[in-house]
């Protein structure tokens, strides 16, 4: 190749490639460059890249259905079916139990923890127990007993162990048993009348029921790349970030780049950044839509972590909020006189809500409209963050409150105290009228505006001499002189709210705290997101469906000067954690628990070699299944190095089959991991944490035979980790699969054991793969997540035999022809030519059908639909949920798919997805340059398998191979002889992953 490179700007160079020819290659007009810093180079281990999933619950496909008369639905809490001839389906509902845990141990949600797992373990055991019972399938019904989707408050935890139970169940006795989740809250006689037809005739072993859908499990692959297979951003390791874009345009253009700390200047403070305030201006700036050049983030709450030299009332450790710019990542500096303490009681999110929409609506209403008692003002979209604070503020300053908001959101107006004759729609111009006839013609004082157009037209008629006009968008900014010639004696004035400068900032927050303080005012409602999920959180923004703030919140870093505490810390997994966070971050002060403390075998000698590691080491003999010992073990914990983390690891071993478990061995598994983690969240819940990682097992979410109970407890772990992050408390919890070095919980396994496992798919972690594991788990934002190594072997061998398990299905498929697809809104040159001549090949009806599959998964993405399929050909893009925002994002989109340069008015002009459609097909290969003869036709009907192809049409063509495949191919490891043997058995999808359930975990020390 020849490379040419000409400097286009100081940090930039445009370049040109040839190849030995001569003939352009590739081109770019400007490649800039930005400083590199530590860790940005940084690569995966295959470990990390193979052996980490997630289970994703995914819509059953349409199939067969089960008629009323095949199943029969008993009582809750039945001792058991009483008919002697049975149904093919014994439906079982489990009554709910508590999902908190009442004072001590032995009581509240540990009690109907136990009631409920050996209530169901006896079920269990009749059931097999009992010939009559042979020939039907035992359908266990729960409610809000699982974490399946993202919100999932899994308020019924008593039942989170049956679900580990009932997995170990099907293990050991395959088709005889079904698992369902409904929502909570849910008549369960409507739903299962509804659901069970669909549920039963599907095969599915494990479904839940949200929104009415009914789901199955599914094991994915997660990843470490910049963005998750879900859409999740992955920050940099290793060095400061914050989010940016790559391009403006597109919220997937949205990610986390590593970035250099900014300096401090004399009067600045640098933030620990916990919560930032997302608003519509970073909305804006991210669709590139912005009138002014401008960095998204402007508002924080956070923990100060270094002042400047001239800063005074402020230092290190206090909680803090106000304006901060390019506040979303994990640091940011401001000036220290925008800033105020978190009141007493509030949570980062809260606080970072209150900034930008209370200091706003309070320079707008007092400082410039300067409004008193007894006037009148009128709020435009006063359901939004600004919006519900002007109101309540605007009442506390004695006014008459009129407010716009669209019909949806009028409870929300009606909640902030205004009645139906003062509240209208802020879509259309009828509020004119309205308020007009509310104030008996005089019409308002004061207009807080953030609309545009006619709105601010009909806003200034209603305003008399006197009346004034607070602009706060940019949107429809007009001219005061002209204002003032058109409407006598109406002042208008648009502002900024960073006009007011920092002292002016500072003592208007103090003001807002104070009326706080004295219950004036009240918090907006908060939705909070993680900022890895901040294309989600922008686009639902975008869409205008939010009432009141929205923040993204920052994964936590764990404080090196803190403290680590680690349960079953002398352990041999506990043990490893304790080297591993020493070693590779940095954590100088380790709490190591276990019950045995300095006497447990090696804590010793692990003690001094971590403290010759530089550690401040302290080994205590605590067992965390007690409540009153956690309570004074964290409560021992030195204010100077306060707990930043909790790590638990306990665990034990009494395994059994289903019908040789009994209530002693269940509750010596439970004791060190329910009771265990119980008390570990009461004696944090109020601390400040960064982590609060537990280590499960993959017996429960996968099932393991042999393991019931073992699995049972694991699942609780697993929901109790959802539970938690609803609440807003920091959680993750890792469904560990074999270990391959022995330990108490592994030493038991021979060579015929891994055998066994590796024959199930199933193969053991190295320490060092385990923590690599570790370390990107924690950079992921996840409830839950699956470390394992699968067997490629294994699973090829179950799928040839067609005992592949549910939860595995998705990695292992019958190949067929890939055709590769470029990432949405990622299109390059090359990538539009060869859609192109994609399209040249294809018929009249087949580009039409290509064109309308391209467009409906760009307005899939855009409205954040899963998939196409939600997008109807011929509904109207307004129906389907556009506004003017989507418009311009799907414009942006196509534009870099197909390269053409569209109109903002694209979805307008061509109404429906079918019509857009056609205009694509229209400008890009006109009827007149349609191709003839017999070349190839490639169809958007990807579902429809590999039945009925020839051995031509399944062969993996040079040109159809993926990235992976062509590296195979390059190292020769992918030949005709391998590729013909692959073609014709099932093949194990491409991670070479790892992992299994069963005994994974360190011993209880």
């Amino acid at each position: 190749m020849r490379v040419r490179l000409l400097p286009t700007g100081e940090d930039s160079v445009s370049v040109q490639v040839a190849d030995v020819e001569g003939t352009p290659v590739a081109s770019a007009d400007a490649v800039v460059t930005r400083l590199a810093v530590p860790g940005q180079f940084s690569h995966p281990s295959s470990g990390e890249q193979d052996s980490l999933f997630r289970i994703d619950w995914t819509p059953l496909k349409p199939g067969d259905e089960v008629s009323p008369d095949r199943w029969t639905v008993l009582d809750e809490g039945a001792a058991g079916p009483d008919a002697e001839s049975l149904p093919e389906f014994v439906v079982l509902p489990c009554g709910t139990g508590a999902s908190e845990p009442a004072s001590g141990a032995s009581g509240g949600l540990t009690h109907a923890v136990r009631q409920a797992t050996a209530g169901m373990l006896t079920f269990l055991q009749q059931w097999l127990s009992e010939e009559r019972c042979t020939d039907s399938r035992l359908v266990v019904v729960t409610r809000g007993a699982l974490g399946a989707t993202p919100g999932d408050a899994v308020p019924d935890l008593a039942h989170a162990p049956v679900w580990g139970l009932v997995r170990s169940a099907q293990t050991e006795n395959p088709g005889r048993f079904v698992l369902v989740d409904l929502e909570a809250g849910t008549d369960a006689d409507a739903a299962l009348a509804e659901v069970l037809p669909r549920v039963l005739g599907s095969g599915e072993p494990q479904v839940v029921v949200r929104a009415g859908r009914a789901l199955a499990a599914r094991l994915t692959r997660s990843t470490t790349a910049r963005s998750s297979t879900d859409g999740a951003l992955v920050p940099p390791v290793g060095t400061s970030w914050r989010l940016d874009l790559t391009t403006p345009g597109t919220l997937e253009n949205l990610t986390l780049v590593p970035c250099t700390p900014e300096p401090l200047g004399p009067l600045d403070v640098r933030i620990a950044v916990r919560a930032a305030g997302l608003n519509f201006r970073d909305v804006l700036i991210a669709l590139g839509m912005y009138p002014d050049p401008g960095a998204m983030g402007g508002e924080a709450a956070g923990v100060v972590t270094e002042v400047g030299s001239e800063v005074t009332g402020l230092e290190p450790g206090d909680r803090v909020m106000g304006i901060v710019p390019l506040s979303f990542g994990p640091d940011a500096v401001t000036d220290s006189r925008t800033v105020v303490r978190i009141p007493e009681g509030w949570t980062f999110e809260q606080a970072a809500s209150v900034p930008v929409a209370f200091v706003t609506a309070y320079y707008g209403l007092v400082d410039l409209a300067g409004v008193r008692a007894g006037e009148s003002v009128l709020v435009h979209a006063a359901a939004g963050g600004v919006g519900m604070a002007a109101v309540q503020l605007a009442r506390h300053l004695g006014a008459e409150v009129f407010g716009t908001a669209s019909p949806a959101k009028w409870d929300t107006l009606r909640a902030g105290g205004l009645d139906a004759g003062h509240i209208a729609s802020s879509r259309t111009l009828d509020f004119e009228d309205t308020f007009r006839t509310a104030t008996g013609g005089r019409g308002v004082d004061v207009v807080l505006n953030s609309l545009a157009g006619e709105f601010v037209d009909a806003s200034l008629r209603l305003l008399p001499r006197g009346g004034r006009f607070v602009e706060m968008g940019k949107a429809d900014i007009r001219d005061a002189e002209q204002v003032a010639a058109e409407h006598s004696g109406v002042a208008y004035r648009f502002y900024e709210m960073m006009e007011a400068g920092p002292q002016r900032t500072q003592e208007i927050l103090r003001e807002i705290v104070a009326l706080f303080e004295r219950g004036v005012l009240t918090q907006l409602p908060v939705t909070a997101w993680d900022v890895r999920r901040a294309a989600e959180a922008f686009r639902f923004v975008s869409q205008a469906r939010h009432i009141g703030k929205n923040v993204l919140t920052m994964p936590p870093v764990w404080d090196p000067d803190g403290t680590v505490l680690i349960t079953g810390g002398t352990g041999a997994l506990g043990a490893l954690v304790a080297r591993h966070v020493v070693a590779e971050h940095g954590i100088r002060h380790l709490l190591l628990a276990g019950r045995r403390g300095v006497e447990a075998p090696g804590a010793r000698e692990l003690l001094a070699e971590l403290e010759a590691a530089g550690a401040d080491v302290s080994v205590v003999a605590c067992d965390v299944a007690d409540r009153d010992a956690v309570a004074e073990l964290v409560a021992k914990v030195p204010s100077e190095h306060p707990l930043t983390a909790v790590v638990h690891t306990a665990g034990v071993l009494a395994d059994g089959t289903i019908a040789a478990l009994d209530a002693e061995r269940v509750d010596t598994v439970m004791r060190p991991k329910v009771d265990a983690v119980l008390n570990l969240h009461e004696a944090t819940r109020d601390l400040d944490l960064a982590g609060f990682v537990l280590f499960s097992s993959a017996s429960g979410a996968l099932g393991s035979p042999g393991q019931g109970n073992y699995a049972a407890a694991n699942s609780f772990l697993d929901a109790f980790a959802h539970h938690r992050r609803v609440q807003g408390l920091p959680a993750l919890s890792l469904a560990w699969g074999l270990w391959a070095e022995a330990s108490g919980m592994t030493g038991e396994f021979k060579g015929d054991d891994v055998a066994r496992i590796s024959r199930s798919g199933l193969a053991p972690l190295t320490n060092a793969q385990g923590m690599a594991l570790l370390d990107t788990s924690l950079t992921l934002d996840e409830a839950l997540l699956v470390p394992v190594r699968l067997d490629p072997a294994g699973l090829r061998a179950q799928a040839g035999a067609g005992t592949v398990p549910s939860l595995l299905r998705g990695l292992v498929r019958t190949p067929g022809r890939r055709v590769a697809t470029s990432k949405a809104g990622r299109s390059s040159g090359q990538e539009v030519s060869a859609l192109l001549q994609r399209l040249v090949q294809l018929s009249h009806e087949d580009r039409t059908r290509a064109l309308l599959d391209l467009v409906r998964s760009h307005a899939a993405t855009t409205l954040g639909h899963a998939k196409p399929d939600a997008v109807e050909a011929e509904r109207g893009f307004l129906d389907l949920g556009f506004d003017s925002l989507t418009a311009v994002e799907l414009r942006n989109r196509l534009n870099t798919a197909v390269g053409l340069r569209l109109p903002a008015t694209l979805i307008f002009d061509h109404p429906t997805p079918a019509a857009l459609a056609h205009h694509l097909r229209t400008e890009l290969v006109p009827d007149e340059g349609e191709a003839t003869g017999d070349a190839p036709r490639f169809t958007s009907d990807s579902g429809a398998g590999d039945e009925g192809r020839s051995a031509e049409e399944t062969t993996l063509a040079v040109d159809d191979m993926d990235i992976a495949d062509l590296i195979r191919m390059a190292h020769g490891e992918l030949g005709t002889t391998e590729q013909q043997q692959a073609d014709a058995s099932p093949q194990f999808e491409a991670p070479g992953h790892n992992g299994g359930p069963g005994r994974s975990e360190g011993q209880s020390s």
